[in-house]
């Protein structure tokens, strides 16, 4: 074997390596609860449940399939639609984690309460600058009431062949 077929063989090795195992990379669910699955299809069994927010060490990547490994050493695969490479935002309150994004600085307990059962004084000044009406007000705290039970999600997803159900 000559130079260039031994240089091209090890160049062939390091680009499998580096696509086969993503070594040491990190993923979050991103997802309220996600499977961890034992093959790469919605019908293989369920091996363990994750929580939002839970570490994952990527073992392999294959299409819209990531084989992972908890920290308790549980290994299996996961729908890519169901991890980010940032952890999410914790909290007990959705709206209040979303005030956080938005407004880039730390949203207090009396801000997130106030803003799940209506608009604080700083929005309400803000609604009533730019003519947003009480409607409109009353209609977002409406949608924002709504919560969808995760059994639902799933349902939904599997009827129409949605995400990890897509074929």
């Amino acid at each position: 074997m000559n130079h260039r077929h031994a240089f091209l063989a090890v160049l062939v090795f390091m680009v499998t390596a580096m696509t086969d195992a993503a070594f040491g990379e990190t993923l979050y669910v991103s997802a309220k609860s996600a499977q961890l699955r034992s093959g790469k299809t919605s019908l293989d069994p369920v091996v363990a449940n994750l929580k939002i927010g839970e570490a994952l060490e990527v073992v392999k990547r294959d299409d819209r399939w990531v084989q992972v490994k908890t920290a308790k050493g549980v290994a299996g695969w996961i729908y890519s639609g169901n991890v980010s490479e940032s952890k999410p935002a914790g909290g007990d309150n959705e709206l209040a984690a979303l005030g956080k994004g938005f407004r880039r600085t730390e949203a207090s307990g009396v801000t997130a309460s106030a803003g799940a059962r209506g608009l604080d004084k700083a929005s309400e000044s803000y609604a009533n600058r730019v003519g947003i009406t009480q409607q409109h007000r009353d209609a977002v705290d409406r949608m924002t009431a709504n919560k969808i039970a995760e059994d639902d999600i799933q349902t939904f997803l599997k009827a129409g062949r949605l995400g990890e159900y897509a074929e």
